[in-house]
């Protein structure tokens, strides 16, 4: 589920580690605008770890998994050059 969070920033806790401690991992050092879920993380390490080189693999993987968590992917987009 998409979240929206205001964190209160000081140089004693800086926003990264508050994320962190929320249960995210920010996608930049210093005024991070964007986290993913550290469950999240944990499924694509699993997943790069035993897929084979594969993009549908992953895009299958991923859409199964938001699924379960009530989201609805309905884009299908093809490689041309495959």
């Amino acid at each position: 589920r998409l979240k929206i969070v205001d964190l209160m920033v000081c140089p004693c806790v800086p926003a990264t580690v508050q994320l962190v401690w929320m249960g995210f991992f920010p996608c930049a050092p210093l005024g991070p605008t964007l986290a993913i879920s550290l469950p999240v993380l944990s499924l694509v390490r699993q997943l790069f770890m035993r897929m084979p080189p594969n993009i549908s693999a992953w895009s299958e993987s991923l859409e199964a998994y938001l699924g379960g968590m009530g989201y609805e992917v309905d884009t299908k987009v093809l490689c041309v050059a495959c």
